[in-house]
């Protein structure tokens, strides 16, 4: 049997093992309270969505976007720290399991590192509330090997606003899109609301992606993007991401069947997204579908759209189309 290739576009894995403890007030230690420090120390071995050991044991070619999760309404110092805190872990993460996972810096590598058996893991950023006023930030995320930036997360920042506020991107956003472009890091529209993408779109001059978003005519919560959005991100050359969340998956927030996901994925094809879908998972960063739950069993996926709509879409999805779009993006 073919081993079965995955590049999933979102997970905040790194903040819930790296703020277990750290970071008391964020919300993870509280939601993790009970399960033993030892247990959500290591991305090699713990209890979360995604392990290295499980995944890797479950025979998958994996590159994962690892995210730094930044919340909003901590000013621009402490998330700055926050920051720092999740990229210190991840490079330590690195070191200690360096058989099992590898930095992408240059996405012609991803091969390369999958065909070793490790992960290939990107590094990647949610919620840019740690730029403001000055876009130095920028170029220290690049140097520390950032490969995508959600621009807000739910609220309002110096960039722009989140899908639960009003205004648009601002002039210091603007700034820091060409800023962001200049050093090849994607801008990620996920999260925005509707001003502030239709503004990304107008400002920017690279395909940008939507990491974990998916078809709002198919259940209508604000984070999903409308059939205008997604159509005009597969004219620009984007890349958007499955979003597993039970919550954007359909409108009653249930446990969403296989079904569910491809009403989401019939729509995304009808818009001309099949070289433009993939996967983002938004794994440790949600409740997701108890048949997709924990990361290893990803692999249902592969085979419901293989099924369903054959193996060369399925591959595009779980793996081709996010590879070609950071390949070309690094070009």
């Amino acid at each position: 049997m073919n081993r079965i290739n995955i590049f999933d576009l979102h997970c905040d894995t790194l903040d819930r093992l790296a703020l277990h403890e750290a970071a008391a007030d964020l919300g993870f230690s509280e939601h993790d309270a009970h399960i033993p420090a030892e247990r959500m120390s290591s991305l090699a071995s713990n209890v979360a969505h995604i392990d290295l050991s499980r995944m890797l044991g479950a025979g998958y070619g994996w590159c994962q976007c690892f995210a730094a999760f930044v919340p909003d309404g901590l000013g621009a110092q402490r998330s700055w720290r926050v920051f720092e805190t999740v990229r210190d872990y991840f490079r330590s993460q690195l070191e200690q399991h360096d058989r099992l996972i590898e930095q992408v810096r240059d996405a012609r590598d991803i091969r390369r590192i999958v065909g070793e058996g490790k992960c290939a893991a990107v590094f990647t950023v949610e919620g840019g509330s740690f730029i403001e006023g000055d876009v130095s930030r920028v170029h220290e995320i690049a140097d520390a090997g950032v490969k995508m930036l959600t621009l807000t997360w739910n609220g309002k920042n110096a960039i722009a606003s989140g899908n639960q506020t009003a205004e648009g991107l601002t002039q210091f956003g603007r700034q820091v899109i060409a800023a962001l472009e200049g050093r090849g890091v994607v801008v990620d529209v996920s999260h925005l609301n509707d001003r502030s993408f239709w503004d990304v779109v107008e400002a920017t001059t690279r395909p940008f992606a939507a990491s974990h978003s998916n078809a709002r005519s198919v259940c209508g919560h604000p984070r999903n993007l409308t059939d205008d959005q997604v159509r005009v991100l597969v004219e620009r050359g984007g890349i958007v991401g499955l979003n597993f969340c039970c919550d954007f998956l359909r409108d009653d927030g249930a446990d969403p069947a296989p079904d569910d996901v491809l009403r989401h994925v019939d729509r995304f094809l009808s818009l001309g997204a099949e070289h433009a879908l993939a996967l983002g998972s938004d794994y440790d960063g949600t409740d997701v579908p108890s048949w997709l739950d924990p990361a290893e069993k990803v692999g249902a996926l592969h085979a419901l759209f293989a099924k369903e709509f054959g193996e060369e879409i399925a591959s595009a999805i779980c793996f081709e189309n996010a590879l070609s779009f950071f390949e070309r993006n690094d070009a």
